[in-house]
């Protein structure tokens, strides 16, 4: 449950009960250090359970006690979050607060979860999140630098499942006017970088990994720091665990020597390992001088060309879109707008990937061996950045920073437009499938709006294609999703709404 109606004060009341808190805990405190690119984070470890994860996870950016840190990360294990939720602040304690009371009449549980938010902090994510139902707190207080990580269960298995280890605090943390956590990957030869600009199940965790094992330079196949300085891009790591596919593990299991296994990941769909025997490849400040855009193809020989316009545009979205999703960050427009800015100047290549993975890391060692920068190559972008990957669009409106997505129904109609079926002929078939008829009026004039349907496209009916398992999946609803700071708004749907409240 949300509870909004927190004064300023009273959200730091509920910071200063759980240091109150911590100060009392029985087990015994240990300090880790961490560097996070120019950033040191102490990490105050309440009891053993937590050490095995930092130090498996972190262990190339562990560092031994620095003379001064700019954040604190309080970290424990929480035996009862529902207790200490009510010892938090007097307005989590039923008995206080009405509205506590009716939303657990209404649940029928007499667990809660509650969540505080604070707009300077996010107009998202909680500054204060408290889930007593998984047994996980999370407390943000941004304004002292001090955050708080309580959790029940610490069984590799189950922990790992989360993610990797404080992603999201380092996320929060590594905020800054030109720098950012970027989910993405980085390798290179001979100082020069090379950002793999693409979703999962792309191949560039592979293709890193591999390379890296072959001799490549190597940053990260996940989650990495960029940082604006100087006019230049500048990487570093953050984890020292991989995760691959069982597939690939086995393909990879004699070159992997000496990695040591952590967890199957709770899924058993990756398998996640410890690669500080190779640290000697780990690079810090890592200099970007290359963007490449990597693609599963049927092709029996891989190959690399220049990204058209289209294709550079795909791929911002796609590490921009990947990257603020999984930081629950889309409505946050100024990040979307400096991560553009980071990446948008560099060249950017199209990387045909074929299976054989061998194949793929020798032709990209000769490529990086024989490259040489021309920002002559470099071409511009559109205002309006699309990308369809897995059967869902991502729009990035580059002028504003806001970030739109589909369904897969709304999806197919996009797709059946940008190839040139007409509109009238598509929205035939539409109707036909079982589509508002209203609904894709509203959709086309919104698409135009934004400028992602273009007055020049020749029309070719005969591509015409709508998927009716997609329309059946998504119960034939047309859905244009804007990410903005008041949270996920179908325009759609508001627009429709708008119309029937001046009918």
């Amino acid at each position: 449950m949300e509870l909004n109606d927190l004064t300023k004060n009273e959200i730091q009341d509920c910071f200063d009960n759980l240091k109150k808190y911590l100060s009392t805990y029985n087990d015994i405190k240990y300090e880790r250090y961490v560097k996070l690119g120019s950033l040191i984070v102490k990490i105050n470890i309440y009891g053993k359970e937590f050490l095995s994860h930092i130090e498996k996870q972190l262990t190339y950016i562990l560092i031994e006690n620095p003379q001064k840190y700019d954040v604190v990360l309080n970290v424990w294990k929480e035996s009862d979050t529902f207790a200490l939720c009510k010892n938090i602040s007097p307005k989590f304690d039923v008995k206080n607060n009405i509205k506590l009371r009716i939303a657990i009449l209404y649940a029928k549980s007499e667990k809660y979860d509650i969540q505080v938010k604070d707009e300077k902090f996010s107009p998202i994510k909680p500054i204060l999140d408290i889930q007593s139902k998984r047994g996980i707190l999370i407390g943000n207080d941004f304004e002292n630098n001090t955050y708080y990580y309580g959790v029940e269960d610490l069984t590799p298995e189950e922990f790992i499942k989360e993610g990797h280890i404080f992603v999201q605090f380092f996320n929060n943390m590594l905020k800054s006017e030109n720098s950012n956590l970027v989910h993405g990957a980085v390798i290179g030869l001979n100082n020069k970088g090379i950002l793999f600009c693409a979703r999962g199940q792309r191949g560039k965790s592979t293709l890193s990994v591999l390379s890296m094992i072959r001799g490549f330079e190597y940053v990260s196949d996940d989650y990495l720091i960029l940082t604006k300085t100087n006019n230049e891009l500048i990487s570093n790591p953050i984890y020292s665990i991989i995760t691959l596919s069982p597939e690939m593990y086995n393909r990879l299991y004699s070159e992997l020597e000496g990695s040591r296994f952590i967890s199957n990941n709770a899924r058993k769909d990756k398998y996640v390992f410890n690669i500080s025997n190779f640290h000697n490849k780990f690079m810090k400040d890592y200099p970007i001088k290359l963007c490449i855009f990597p693609e599963i193809t049927e092709d029996k020989e891989p190959s690399i060309r220049l990204c058209t316009k289209e294709e550079k545009g795909r791929a911002i979205v796609q590490i921009i879109q990947s990257t603020l999703m999984q930081m629950n960050d889309l409505s946050e427009r100024q990040t979307v707008e400096k991560l553009i800015n980071m990446v948008k100047d560099f060249n950017f290549y199209k990387f045909n990937l074929c299976f054989d993975i061998e194949k793929n890391t020798e032709f990209l060692k000769n490529f990086m061996n024989a490259y040489c920068d021309n920002s002559a190559d470099n071409v511009d972008i559109d205002d309006i950045l699309i990308d369809i990957t897995f059967d869902l669009a991502n729009i990035i409106d580059k002028n504003t920073g806001i970030i739109y997505s589909m369904n897969k129904f709304t999806t197919n109609i996009l797709e059946n437009l940008l190839n040139g079926v007409s509109i009238e002929l598509l929205k035939s078939e539409c109707v036909n499938f079982g589509a508002n008829s209203e609904e894709y009026d509203i959709l086309i004039d919104l698409l135009k709006q934004l400028g992602v349907l273009k007055q020049n496209i020749i029309h070719n009916n005969n591509l015409l294609s709508i998927n009716k398992d997609f329309a059946q999946e998504d119960n034939y609803t047309i859905l244009l999703t804007e990410h903005n700071k008041k949270g996920n708004k179908n325009l759609v749907k508001e627009r429709k709404n708008d119309l029937l409240q001046i009918k």
